[in-house]
């Protein structure tokens, strides 16, 4: 059988005309192996014909112009497990109805997740960008069957579907898979286990030596953080040079408008893709602008920019809305008979956790133990030692502050579901996935007034300045009157929500739809300067850090 697919192999590579009827047999064998006697070989081989029969779909789109056999009905697919399980003179003779097959070439939908692949080798927890990737791959490649998820480790692309495919849609456990696949040997003592097992799961896994070479009529999804590996950007460039339909989701602007806020210059690489023949998408009407002034800006003339907004999700993944808590675990297990306020996101400089911190510590001063405890949960980040020097130093139920760090998912489901309400101090956010989160748990949550944030709190929220201390104190004393909470709450619960499902049914929209391109640019040398916008100025930054040091002491 393995020598009469390749001999398949070799006739689709040299194709030029129709395929007799003996061929089509042979591939829609192939084809409906995994639904078939076929699917009973040994795992080994069962994945070559996987493989295999991969290629010919690729071969038969990209050389032939017709649909593959892999539309076949399963009453078609019935038939052929017939005639392979009674092979008699009295059979018979296989028939396709050709005349169902369109003579158009088939468009594949590439998704390039090399970023997740990257979080999830240095990451034990799946969040923020990351997760948005792995959810609306999910939902495509639930809905679409020529979306092909590719990935970059190493100098060589891999085909991520089979790994995507086996989880079954929780994005958890791709994250996890992922992590066992792609993790390096020898680093840590899970890496034993993990070498055994990436080397099952890169077998099953299609290998490339570089990226596919896309088509006028292909498509190019950028979900991520294209901006972390040159490879991407330079797959972007090829496919928009091939007139493929290529859309990147800008989750903001932040490294060109803001640079003080990341953790590395990424100016550059963004514009690279900003100058970029392509369609955007973005979240908001805010980022759209900021989009649109940037490109402007930049080039110093009036450019077509073509957007989509896609607004993303409130729902927190694995989890129904409203969900009771989960069993605490055991780092959790101090705060069950607690009262807490919930605030998630890294500890970066922008998440602006140094002035909450001094805000807290004025509140435990005026309040004493009438003051619930301050739970921060995320990650390490960048330019924020001070805050971080302070979570280290706090004595929970002294100091009124507890720090989780990296929580897993099962902790914030449960943080989440155990909490008064949550904050959300950050000075500037494209989106604010901890707000509608929040939501989802029908909590309220007091929130900055800037940049994308009230857009996701609507009218859910109590809203102050990031940059007034006074303001956020008073939010914050909002919210800890029952009465106010209680009625934030009855609103939650009658708001409507968006799921990810919504989200990459919109993204599908979106490529379906294979929007225009807009002009493009020459791109601008690395020190230029952009006006600041909507954003926040550098120096006003740095004139309230300093403030807050001085209040922390």
């Amino acid at each position: 059988m393995f020598s009469v697919i390749c001999s398949i192999l070799g006739v689709y590579s040299n194709a030029t005309s129709d395929l007799p009827l003996e061929t089509w047999r042979l591939i829609a064998v192939a084809l409906i192996a995994r639904h078939t006697a076929l699917r009973h070989l040994a795992k080994a081989a069962s994945g070559y014909v996987v493989r295999l029969t991969a290629d010919i779909r690729a071969l038969l789109s990209a050389r032939l112009s017709v649909v593959p056999a892999s539309c076949l009905s399963f009453e078609d697919a019935g038939a052929i497990q017939n005639n392979l399980r009674s092979p008699t003179k009295t059979s018979k003779p296989f028939q396709v109805d050709l005349s169902r097959f369109t003579q158009q070439a088939l468009p594949r939908v590439y998704l390039d997740l090399t970023d997740v692949v990257s979080h999830a080798i240095w990451h034990d927890s799946c969040a923020g960008i990351p997760r948005v990737q792995l959810e609306v791959a999910t939902k495509l490649a639930q809905s679409n069957p020529s979306v092909s998820i590719l990935g970059l480790h190493l100098g060589q692309w891999y085909e991520l579907r089979p790994i995507i495919e086996s989880a079954n849609g929780d994005v958890d456990a791709i994250f996890s898979l992922l992590k066992e696949t792609f993790f390096e040997f020898g680093r840590t003592l899970k890496g034993l286990r993990a070498f055994f097992n990436k080397r099952r799961r890169k077998f099953r896994s299609k290998r490339y030596a570089r990226a596919p070479e896309l088509k006028a009529e292909d498509t190019l999804f950028i979900g991520g953080a294209f901006w972390v590996n040159k490879e991407t950007i330079n797959f972007c460039k090829r496919a928009a040079a091939n007139r493929a339909t290529v859309l990147v989701l800008v989750h903001d602007l932040i490294p060109v408008t803001n640079p003080d806020f990341t953790g590395h210059d990424f100016q550059a690489e963004y514009f690279e893709i900003l100058s970029l023949p392509i369609h955007f998408i973005v979240t908001t009407h805010l980022n759209r602008r900021e989009l649109e002034r940037v490109r402007q800006q930049a080039n110093a003339a009036s450019l077509v920019t073509c957007s989509s907004i896609v607004p993303l999700a409130d729902e927190f993944p694995g989890s129904p809305r409203n969900a009771p808590p989960l069993a605490a675990t055991d780092r959790l297990a101090g705060l069950i008979a607690c009262d807490f306020v919930l605030c998630v996101g890294t500890i970066e400089v922008r998440k602006n956790h140094l002035t909450l911190l001094a805000v807290w510590d004025e509140l435990a001063t005026e309040l004493g133990h009438r003051l619930p405890l301050l739970v921060i949960a995320g990650r390490r980040g960048w330019k924020a030692d001070d805050a971080l020097a302070k979570l280290d130093a706090a004595r929970a139920f002294a100091d009124r502050i507890i720090f989780i760090e990296a929580p897993t998912d099962r902790e914030l489901q449960w943080l989440y579901s155990s909490c008064l309400f949550t904050i959300f101090p950050s000075f500037f956010e494209g989106w604010g996935l901890p707000i509608g989160e929040s939501f989802w748990f029908g909590k309220p949550c007091a929130a900055s007034n800037t940049s994308s944030i009230p857009t996701v709190g609507r009218d859910l929220c109590a809203y102050f300045s990031p940059y007034d201390p006074r303001e956020m104190k008073n939010a914050i004393r909002l919210l800890l009157n029952p009465e106010t909470r209680y009625a934030l709450q009855q609103q939650i619960e009658s708001a409507p929500l968006r799921s990810w499902s919504d989200v990459a049914h919109d993204i599908e929209s979106v490529i379906n739809q294979r929007p225009p391109a807009g002009d493009p640019f020459q791109r601008p040398p690395h020190s230029l300067e952009l006006d600041g916008g909507d954003s926040l100025a550098a120096d006003k930054f740095a004139s309230i850090a300093q403030s807050m040091r001085e209040r922390i002491g």
